[in-house]
C-alpha cells in the first residue's frame, strides 16, 4: 500500500468485502475512490479471463444500473469514469433491477455491474459485478481481489499528486456524468415475459402489488398488466424501504393481510429493493415461503434437477421427492451456480436452481406455451412469482389451497450481531470433523455413517475409534445444550455451510457465521411457525451464549 497517499487520505475507508452477492458497506465507507479502486480491479480482471470464462476485451461495453438508494447516483458515477479509465464504454440502464441489467448484459454478450444493497437498510449499499455470462463465482473471486489489490497500489499512488482526481475525504476533486440513460433496456426485459407468456394467461386475475421503493416495481406491474392480470398498486413511496424476504417485518405482513381485506384479490406479490427475490402471498395475505415456493417452481418447470441452499426447509425434499434430483449447497448464489453448471456437465437436461429467499435461477432453457425462455443464471423475482400463479390458475384453484396441501414445516431465522467473526469459527470448529471433506455424520444404534461432500458414503462401525470420539461429542452437545432447552438427541450433525443439527423429533437447529459481516445466524425448522421461532430464540440466546463461555 502507497503510505504518502495513504496519509493523504483524512479517513481510509476499511476494503468493502466481498460477499456472496458483491461487495457491500456503509455508504459513508463506498466513497468515490472506494467504489473507484473496486471497478477498475474487476475491469482488469475480466480482460486478464477468456471470453469463454466470461472475460471482455479492450474497450468493451459495460451495463450498468442501480437502485433507488440515495447513495447510488454517486456510486454510478464513480463506477462510470472506473470504465471509461480502463478503456470501456458504458451503456446506463438507469434504475434498473439486478436481474434485468444481467440479463440485457448477458443477451449482447457484455458484463453488468449493479449497484444496490438488496434488502439491506439504506444508509448502506453495495455493487454487484457480472461476468459476460453471468454472476461472479467463488473461484473467481481470489483472482479479482488481486486486481483490486493491484488497481489500489497504482491509484493510492496518485494521491495527493497533479494527476489524482480525489481529495482527502476520497471524493472525486472534478464531477463526472453519467451516459444518457438507455430506456429501451427496460422494454427488453419486459419483453423478456411478454414475448413468451400468452397475453390472457392472467386475464381476469386480480393482482395485488406492494410496489414499496423497489427498483423492479414499474417493470413488474407491466408485466403482469400486459400479461392480462387486473393490477391494483399499494404502498408505492419515494422513501426507501427494506424489505427481506427470507426474515419479514411483522408490519409488512399485517399490511398484506389488510390489502387482501381490503381487494379480495387472487394473489398478492412483491420484492425486495433490487427485485432479485420475490415475495408472494395468498388470496389472504399469507405468505409462502421462498424456499418452498422454489421447490414448487421446480414441480411446474418439470425440471429434473434442482439446487438451493442448505437451510431450506425439508418440506422441499418431500415436495420434489423421487420428481427430481435435489442437491443442498452452501449459502448464496454462487454456490447453487455453480451445482448447476456440475449438473449440465452430468447430462442433466432441464436445470435450475433458488435461494430460500426465493431467488430463481435458470441454468436452462424453458419452454412455455410453445416458446423458449432463455435462461437466466442469476436471482430473478418473475418468474417464480408468474409461474405459481399460472399453476394456480391452470389447476382452477387458488394460491391458499395450494398452501394448504403443503407439508407442515416452518422455518425462522435470525441473527447475533457484533459477534466476532473468531469465536463462530472456534464454536464450528469444535464440534467439526478435522477431515474438511466430511458434509454429514449420522448416528444409528450399531453403526455412523459418514457422507463426504463428493457423496462417498462411509459406515463407522460401533467401538472404533470414530466411534469412540463422536458418540462423545454427540453426548456432550445434547446434554450441556440441547435436552436442557427442552430438546430432543441428536440424529446428525451436517457441515456443507455451518452446523446444522437434526434432532431425533425431527427439528432442525443451524448455527453459522455470516461470509461478510460480524454476525452469527441462527435457522431453524419445526413443525409449527412458534416452534421454529423458539427453536432460533433458543439458538441465539441461550445455545450460542453457552458455546461461547465455554470456549473460554
Amino acid at each position: 500500500m502507497d503510505q504518502i497517499g495513504k496519509a493523504f487520505l483524512k479517513r481510509e475507508p476499511p476494503p468493502v468485502k466481498f460477499g456472496t452477492s458483491g461487495m457491500r458497506g456503509t455508504a459513508v465507507d463506498l466513497t468515490d475512490l472506494e467504489c473507484y479502486v473496486n471497478t477498475r480491479g474487476f475491469i482488469e480482471f475480466l480482460k486478464n479471463i477468456s471470453p469463454e470464462d466470461g472475460g471482455i476485451k479492450e474497450g468493451a461495453e459495460i451495463y450498468l444500473a442501480g437502485d433507488f438508494r440515495p447513495s447510488t447516483p454517486r456510486i454510478m458515477k464513480a463506477i462510470a469514469r472506473a470504465a471509461a479509465d480502463s478503456g470501456c464504454a458504458i451503456r446506463n440502464c438507469g434504475n434498473m433491477s439486478s436481474p434485468a441489467v444481467a440479463y440485457c448484459g448477458m443477451r449482447n454478450n457484455c458484463a453488468s455491474v449493479m449497484v444496490t444493497g438488496s434488502h439491506i437498510p439504506e444508509d448502506r449499499n453495495g455493487i454487484k459485478p457480472n461476468k459476460t455470462h453471468g454472476e461472479i463465482l467463488k473461484y473467481d473471486e481470489a483472482p479479482m481481489l488481486q486486481c483490486v489489490a493491484e488497481a489500489r497500489e497504482k491509484i493510492y499512488a496518485t494521491l495527493g499528486q497533479p494527476e489524482g482526481k480525489f481529495n482527502a475525504d476520497g471524493m472525486f476533486i472534478d464531477d463526472f456524468s453519467l451516459p444518457e440513460v438507455d430506456t429501451s433496456q427496460a422494454e427488453i426485459y419486459i419483453r423478456r415475459y411478454t414475448d413468451v407468456f400468452p397475453a390472457d394467461c392472467l386475464q381476469g386475475k386480480k393482482i395485488v402489488v406492494y410496489e414499496h421503493s423497489s427498483v423492479g416495481r414499474d417493470a413488474v406491474t407491466e408485466i403482469f398488466r400486459k400479461l392480462g392480470a387486473d393490477i391494483v398498486i399499494e404502498g408505492r413511496t419515494d422513501q426507501f424501504v427494506s424489505v427481506d424476504t427470507e426474515a419479514l417485518k411483522e408490519n409488512d405482513i399485517k399490511l398484506m393481510r389488510e390489502w387482501a381485506e381490503k381487494h379480495h384479490p387472487f394473489a398478492l406479490i412483491s420484492f425486495d429493493g433490487d427485485c432479485d427475490r420475490p415475495w408472494l402471498s395468498n388470496e389472504y395475505g399469507e405468505f409462502l415461503p421462498g424456499g418452498v415456493l422454489g421447490g414448487l417452481m421446480i414441480l411446474y418447470l418439470g425440471a429434473d434437477f434442482g439446487a438451493v441452499p442448505i437451510t431450506v426447509s425439508d418440506a422441499v425434499d418431500t415436495i420434489l421427492e423421487s420428481k427430481a434430483k435435489l442437491v443442498k449447497t452452501k449459502i448464496g448464489s454462487p454456490y447453487v451456480i455453480e451445482k448447476m453448471m456440475d449438473a449440465a456437465k452430468q447430462g442433466f437436461k432441464k436445470i435450475a436452481g433458488w435461494e430460500v429467499n426465493g431467488g430463481f435461477m435458470t441454468y436452462s432453457d424453458f419452454e412455455f406455451y410453445g416458446k423458449k425462455l432463455a435462461a437466466l443464471p442469476t436471482r430473478d423475482a418473475v418468474l417464480p412469482l408468474l409461474c405459481i400463479i399460472l399453476s394456480a390458475i391452470e389447476k382452477n384453484t387458488t394460491l391458499s389451497e395450494i398452501m394448504n396441501g403443503l407439508p407442515k414445516r416452518y422455518t425462522d431465522i435470525n441473527k447475533i450481531k457484533d459477534f466476532p467473526f473468531e469465536i463462530a469459527e472456534k464454536i464450528n470448529t469444535k464440534y467439526s470433523p478435522e477431515d474438511s471433506r466430511i458434509d454429514k455424520i449420522e448416528f444409528y444404534p450399531e453403526e455412523i455413517l459418514v457422507t463426504h461432500k463428493d457423496g462417498a458414503v462411509e459406515t463407522m462401525k460401533k467401538d472404533s475409534a470414530f466411534w469412540n470420539e463422536w458418540l462423545e461429542k454427540k453426548k456432550i452437545f445434547e446434554e450441556k445444550y440441547l435436552l436442557p432447552n427442552g430438546m430432543t438427541k441428536i440424529m446428525s450433525f451436517v457441515y456443507t455451510d455451518g452446523l446444522r443439527i437434526f434432532t431425533e423429533n425431527k427439528e432442525v437447529i443451524h448455527l453459522r457465521e455470516s461470509a461478510n459481516a460480524p454476525e452469527m445466524r441462527c435457522y431453524s425448522v419445526a413443525d409449527s411457525k412458534a416452534r421454529a421461532a423458539e427453536l432460533v430464540d433458543i439458538g441465539l440466546t441461550k445455545i450460542v451464549p453457552q458455546l461461547k463461555a465455554d470456549l473460554a
